[in-house]
């Protein structure tokens, strides 16, 4: 299982070390006062490494592999 470390671009909150399959849940809270449809699919899109990418462009965030 991969790990990422995640860092919001905006408010400068991050997270490290995180499983794969965790990315959504991690950032989840940083966007809890948002309340889209949008928004939630982006950030269930974090766990599809396909559509990653573009989903952490949307949500204005660096998704880093960890070495």
């Amino acid at each position: 299982m991969r790990k990422f470390s995640v860092h919001d671009i905006n408010t400068g909150k991050q997270a490290r070390n995180l499983l794969e399959m965790n990315l959504s849940e991690a950032v989840r809270p940083w966007f809890k006062d948002l309340n889209s449809e949008r928004v939630n699919r982006a950030i269930a899109a974090l766990a599809n490494p396909s559509k990653r990418s573009k989903a952490a462009r949307y949500l204005g965030i660096e998704v880093v592999p960890c070495a």
